[in-house]
């Protein structure tokens, strides 16, 4: 099956301002469809020469795509945070490759393929979510990310919820980095004493460590 020529034009025009992703709604005004059928059809050419490739149901990314753009648009009131964001401003190691780490209100997600893993790990209480759902700035135009005081607090809320880090929470953080007055204000807004005594404990103990 052939390529239309004049959509690929278009395509590959457009993937720098889509960060090689797509959603299913961005390909069908793309092939100038609203049939199910005829948008398989002629999406089917594009899939079988490797130029787009589904990563999980609604969107197909190019070859070089931005997983963290795609984590944005698979949840676009999420935030990078997490491993994801620490290991930015290198208070950790490497996170597992092409993995990308974002925090939501909502039931935690994974999107996971052969071309990369988003996990979303969600505050299942709407309320505590929303009392919770603070530094968090848009970057690089449209990505939102938690800076670094307000991801090792996610990390520590998340992990003291049971989830588990490619990194040792008590000991592979670099916490001496951190802002320590916006941490405390930051701490401050949780109403949790419990995960209170968690985040002073693990900080008391990086501390004797040092």
């Amino acid at each position: 099956m052939n390529i239309d020529t004049e959509r690929l034009s278009l395509l590959q025009s457009l993937t720098a301002k889509h960060r090689g992703v797509f959603s299913t709604y961005d390909l069908a005004n793309l092939f100038l469809t609203s049939s199910p059928l005829s948008f398989n059809r002629r999406l089917k050419p594009f899939l079988s020469s490797g130029i787009l490739r589904r990563f999980c149901r609604g969107f197909y990314v190019a070859k070089d795509f931005d997983l963290e753009w795609l984590s944005q648009r698979l949840g676009p009131q999420s935030a990078l945070s997490l491993g994801t964001v620490l290991a930015k401003h290198r208070l950790i190691g490497n996170i597992p490759q092409k993995t990308v780490y974002a925090v939501k209100i909502g039931k935690t997600r994974l999107y996971e393929s052969s071309f990369g893993t988003v996990v979303h790990l969600g505050y299942a209480s709407r309320m505590v979510g929303r009392n919770l759902w603070f530094g968090y700035d848009v970057w690089d135009g449209a990505v939102r990310l938690a800076d670094p005081e307000k991801a090792f607090l996610d990390t520590l809320y998340f992990y003291q919820l049971g989830h588990k880090f490619s990194f040792n929470v008590y000991s592979d953080i670099a916490t001496e980095k951190l802002n320590k007055k916006q941490l405390k204000t930051y701490l401050g807004r949780y109403r949790n004493p419990k995960f209170k005594a968690f985040v002073k404990g693990v900080l008391d103990g990086q501390r004797s460590i040092g």
